[in-house]
């Protein structure tokens, strides 16, 4: 069993079940590479009564196949690159679409439109910073390429339709399946202390090597792939002239972090390896 629970993702839970009230509409972002695992059931619980959507991010490192396999399963979602504008107006669209009951009912009431309150939640490193800084135009967020960058909660003018409260990265107290936690660590959700790192390393290897088949032989030149041959071929020795087993992991997990290996998505359609 897997845990790592800081007190400032405690704390941010805490803080959004008291914010709830406040909030027209949630966006919860998730990683298209990991499109079902990066879902915190807590958060999916806590906003069960709430209009959501969905928004997918990271889609550039995605499969796509894939990307549009999972989207249909969602009622309301959206693909965007948060480092684009454009995701600007896909957010502002889907977002109008689906309070637009609401709208019409206090524009009926003689109620002035007010901006629609949004709330933005998701795991660590998912991109929220990045997308909040992009919706304003101007740097808000903190933006780091690994979890635990965001720990308070801030409210964002975003246009005269939106306002948008900010949260910290907020994964679940515990995972029952290691492997959800597995592929958590390999796009950077968890800090790589928390799991071994040659176990995370791995089971990347062994995922990669029954879907992508080619891409870890192709890209170190090797005709059979696992920590010990891909070490050989980059040359990571220890002073004791063995394969530095870690340094290989990080490696491998650094070039899938970074799309190297080109656009994979590591939940399926079928889980099983």
């Amino acid at each position: 069993m897997i845990q790592w629970y800081p007190g400032h993702m405690a704390k941010a839970f805490k803080e959004m079940e008291e914010k709830i009230k406040l909030v027209d509409l949630i966006i919860i972002l998730i990683d298209a590479r990991i499109p079902t695992s990066s879902i915190n059931p807590k958060l999916i619980d806590l906003f069960k009564n709430k209009k959501v959507l969905m928004v997918l991010t990271k889609a550039d490192k995605a499969d796509p196949n894939l990307t549009n396999y999972h989207l249909k399963k969602f009622k309301d979602a959206v693909v965007i690159d948060g480092r684009k504008k454009e995701a600007i107006k896909i957010i502002e669209n889907a977002s109008l679409k689906i309070m637009d009951e609401k709208i019409k009912r206090d524009l009926n009431k003689g109620l002035k439109f007010r901006p629609i309150r949004t709330m933005i939640v998701g795991i660590p490193n998912v991109g929220k910073s990045t997308l909040i800084n992009t919706l304003s135009g101007k740097k808000i967020a903190n933006v780091a390429d690994k979890p635990g960058v965001t720990k308070s909660q801030q409210w964002v003018r975003i246009s005269k339709t939106f306002e948008l409260l900010d949260t910290p990265g907020v994964l679940w107290p515990k995972f029952d399946d290691e492997e959800i936690g597995y592929k958590l660590a390999c796009v950077g959700s968890i800090k790589l202390d928390i799991l071994p790192v040659d176990k995370v390393g791995e089971y990347l290897i062994n995922f990669l090597n029954h879907y992508y088949s080619n891409v870890l032989k192709e890209r170190y030149k090797i005709e059979e792939a696992n920590l010990i041959s891909i070490g050989e071929s980059l040359g990571f020795y220890n002073h004791n002239k063995e394969i530095d087993i870690d340094k290989v992991s990080e490696y491998v997990l650094r070039e899938f972090q970074t799309g190297v290996f080109g656009r994979i998505t590591l939940d399926q359609k079928d889980e099983t390896l």
